[in-house]
């Protein structure tokens, strides 16, 4: 498809293999790194560019640069509102289940609320985990104690990995707004 590839390759026809072959191979590497050199060392003979200018780095920035780069106001408070309704349904449930001691619901819905309940659960967790260890191996119909922690496993994974970094990405947009409906997710100050 490409005409300057088809005349230097004569309109031979090379199998992708062939050049895949080619780039792997430590030949290739070698002969990549001397044409750099060479290239870099003519472009500083003809003064384009000076020794201290030469960087190479793998850093990779992700580009945030489509339409999708504005938090609005309605939107964040709606979500918001409605992981704050799961969290005290999370936090009901455990209630239920005796781990938690009271706590105001209110609480609960905050970040920092929610990392004290997660703290509370890995305590109830490690607490049946000694409980567990001095159990019989086998016991008819399974282990109560192992079934209650594998719950207690799946409720703290869900406060840690879901509800407690969305809260906290929440309150921080709450901040950013400041009165405004909405602002720029790569420059704050835009509205």
């Amino acid at each position: 498809e490409n005409l300057p590839m088809m005349v230097l390759a004569e309109h031979q026809k090379i199998s992708y293999h062939t050049i895949n072959n080619f780039r792997s191979s430590d030949h290739a590497n070698e002969l990549v790194k001397k044409s750099f050199l060479y290239f870099t060392n003519l472009l500083e003979a003809e003064g384009l560019i000076n020794e201290g200018a030469i960087f190479i780095d793998g850093t990779k920035i992700e580009a945030d640069a489509n339409r999708y780069t504005f938090v609005w106001r309605k939107a964040a408070e709606k979500f918001h509102e409605k992981l704050k309704g799961q969290a005290v349904e999370l936090y009901d449930e455990l209630i239920v289940k005796e781990v938690v001691k009271a706590m105001a619901q209110e609480k609960v819905q905050t970040s920092q609320g929610l990392e004290e309940l997660a703290q509370e659960t890995e305590d109830e967790i490690e607490k049946l985990t000694k409980e567990i260890e001095q159990e019989p191996k086998a016991i008819p119909g399974g282990s109560l104690r192992k079934a209650r922690r594998r719950g207690l496993k799946k409720l703290l994974h869900r406060l840690k990995k879901d509800y407690v970094p969305r809260m906290k990405k929440y309150e921080e947009a709450e901040e950013i707004f400041a009165g405004r409906n909405s602002y720029s997710k790569t420059d704050h100050d835009a509205t």
